[in-house]
């Protein structure tokens, strides 16, 4: 069970993107990021589990595990399937409450 926060985790990916010196750098990163996304089962990739309002097509599917919420996700562009795994990766297999209360403004 990881003992880290949503906050240590944002705080880690503002880290990592400001080794970055120009924007290229930071989309290279993030469609490499795209790449550890915890995929979703393909089941899932329906109107259901689309995120609206987004261009490309972004699905994710959040399940409850032993009073935990746990994420999958995937898409159809890489910079969006990157942005996806970052939101995964802050959120991921945290309760329900911390993910309600947490500030995302990194």
């Amino acid at each position: 069970m990881p003992t880290d926060t949503i906050e240590a985790r944002a705080q880690a990916v503002v880290d990592e993107f400001a080794i970055f010196p120009d924007w290229m750098g930071k989309y290279e990163y993030l469609i490499e990021l795209g790449k550890t996304i915890p995929k979703i089962d393909p089941a899932y990739k329906n109107d259901d589990h689309r995120i609206r309002g987004c261009q490309s097509k972004v699905w994710v599917r959040a399940d409850l595990e032993d009073g935990r919420v746990r994420y999958t996700g995937d898409s159809d562009a890489m910079i969006t399937k990157g942005l996806a795994a970052l939101m995964i990766r802050v959120l991921d297999d945290q309760p329900p409450e911390a993910i309600v209360e947490a500030d995302l403004d990194f």
